[in-house]
């Protein structure tokens, strides 16, 4: 049964996603040009790149094969391959813009430490504001000048690790702790 629907994949038509977001599908007709498949191989590599950089993550290599095919099977099966990274990329960006996910993205084993302490602190707010006091961990001026400071969870929760980790990995510069 896989066997078949292998083949009928390669002979037949090729579905994949348009955009992670619409849910909707593209077919790409076999032709002996490709006409199709390239460009559609392009976008989504450049789409995964784009997420990757937006999480700081590296970028996934393409290979010498992948880069000198211009038609066939392989290609598109790159084509795939690429489609789902892309749609996997995405999620994972778009799952960083929760405070919680950022938070535990960023703080690792600190995870439920850092959460309550943001929790305390701010709501889990990234608009939370107290005088000089702003975001999810409550810094203030000169610790977002030295640190940074972001509109986006994911921002924040790097700032505020870094302050973490030069603090001596203790919870003594937030007036709430997370014990």
């Amino acid at each position: 049964m896989m066997l078949a629907l292998t083949v009928l994949t390669f002979l037949g038509i090729l579905v994949m996603p348009e955009t992670p977001s619409a849910g909707q599908t593209t077919v790409i007709p076999e032709s002996s040009k490709c006409t199709g498949t390239k460009p559609y191989l392009i976008e989504k590599r450049q789409a995964t790149w784009k997420w990757q950089d937006a999480v700081y993550v590296s970028r996934t290599r393409t290979s010498y094969a992948e880069r000198r095919s211009t038609c066939g099977p392989y290609l598109k099966w790159v084509a795939q391959l690429w489609a789902g990274r892309a749609d996997s990329s995405f999620r994972f960006h778009t799952s960083l813009q929760n405070p919680k996910d950022a938070i535990c993205h960023v703080f690792g084993i600190y995870c439920t430490e850092a959460l309550a302490v943001a929790d305390c602190e701010s709501h889990l707010s990234i608009w939370a504001e107290n005088g000089q006091y702003l975001g999810l961990f409550q810094m203030g001026s000169s610790e977002r000048r030295i640190y940074g400071h972001s509109n986006e969870p994911l921002g924040q929760a790097r700032a505020a690790y870094a302050y973490f980790v030069a603090s001596g990995r203790d919870w003594s510069p937030w007036s709430c702790k997370p014990y």
